[in-house]
């Protein structure tokens, strides 16, 4: 969103610290920086490593965004990485906003209206049968919206209100029905009741435990960075991180290791009954 906005308004984005940058507590990306009135940072995960060179140059990025001397920007932040500055640099002072969270009225207005669903199908529930989301070309009574409501409501706790993990699994719950049931010829979908997700077992190693919390701090780290950030050797580090993929826990995505979408919430659920520093999403 940030990205999109630079781009709208004209405003350059601080250039990405690469690797060696960031294990040798470069400052030169930060004093390209200075010569600049209007700003913007998509994704601050991306400017700095949980190392202790590897925070010199955000270190540096807060105090003069805070001292004025950056001009005025704008940082998009992932909640992660978020909850983890504010334990380590301190992030006051800094005006904060977030997106609301979405409820299961907000998922069927966003499900209905998405480019690839026009027009949009009515979509059923294989628990209930009834539809979970109308076709809006169809007229459809408050009481009927209401329980479609109710639906999605589940899916929206279950992720928490998060928009991009309620896509991924109303995505790969729909199917195409083996026969068209009489709906007037309408076009319809069904939507899966379970999905099955790639749960992490209760004897995960502490190794695996704490790359899931590294990556999800950063966002996502290639091999050779996230070598660099854990305290194991680098043979452990990439077992734990070969056994997880195989698993389904992780994805490869722009040459970074992410955990997956659909595994998100079991792997939050794991890091918070061990006592991780969570985010506050």
């Amino acid at each position: 969103m940030v990205s999109h906005w630079a781009e709208q308004q004209g405003v350059k984005c601080l250039p990405v610290p690469g690797f060696k940058d960031l294990t040798h507590g470069c400052l030169a990306w930060v004093e390209q920086s200075c010569h600049q009135h209007y700003w913007a940072t998509p994704a601050l995960e991306r400017y700095f490593l949980r190392h202790s060179m590897g925070l010199l140059g955000i270190r540096e990025l807060i105090e003069r965004t805070l001292s004025g001397r950056l001009g005025k920007g704008i940082i998009g932040c992932d909640s992660w990485a978020y909850a983890y500055l504010q334990q380590v640099i301190g992030l006051e002072g800094i005006p904060a906003v977030t997106l609301q969270a979405m409820e299961g009225k907000h998922l069927a207005n966003y499900f209905a209206n998405l480019p690839a669903s026009d027009p949009c199908p009515a979509v059923y529930s294989t628990r209930t049968g009834k539809q979970v989301l109308a076709n809006h070309d169809k007229g459809v009574s408050k009481k009927a919206s209401a329980t479609h409501y109710k639906e999605l409501q589940r899916l929206a706790a279950h992720c928490r209100g998060h928009l991009g993990i309620a896509w991924h699994y109303w995505r790969n719950r729909l199917r195409q029905p083996a026969s068209r049931p009489d709906q007037q010829g309408e076009q319809s979908l069904w939507l899966l009741d379970v999905l099955a997700e790639a749960e992490l077992p209760a004897d995960t190693s502490d190794v695996a435990t704490l790359l899931l919390h590294t990556l999800l701090i950063h966002g996502g780290l290639d091999d050779q960075a996230l070598g660099h950030v854990l305290p194991f050797s680098h043979h452990e580090a990439l077992s734990a991180r070969f056994s997880l993929t195989r698993q389904g826990i992780l994805v490869s995505a722009e040459g970074r290791w992410q955990v997956a979408p659909l595994s998100y919430s079991s792997v939050r659920q794991l890091l918070e009954s061990r006592h991780y520093l969570t985010d506050v999403l």
